[in-house]
């Protein structure tokens, strides 16, 4: 239970800190577009890694007809477009 309860801290936490660190790195490194592509791309795949780490908690309930299985389906789209843009960005000139 205890290890559990440690385990969902540790991944909200994240959750919380990715956008943040984020937002950090753009507005106080000055970075160009490449290293905004690289961020980006990285927190979004990080984002849902972490929901996924989840298990089977789930921000939509299953079995609502349609919609269910919907917020799995938003963590996938948000590890491809993330490392889409990660490695977008490491391919950029520059």
């Amino acid at each position: 239970m205890l290890q559990k309860l440690f385990r969902f801290t540790v991944i909200i936490a994240l959750m919380i800190a990715i956008p943040v660190l984020w937002y950090w790195g753009i507005t106080n490194l000055k970075l160009g577009v490449k290293g905004i592509l690289v961020m980006t791309g990285g927190s979004l795949l990080l984002l849902g890694v972490l929901y996924k780490m989840l298990g089977s908690w789930d921000l939509i309930p299953d079995w609502i007809p349609l919609i269910g299985g919907m917020d799995d389906s938003i963590a996938w789209i948000l590890m491809l477009v993330g490392g889409l843009m990660a490695g977008g960005g490491m391919f950029l000139g520059g």
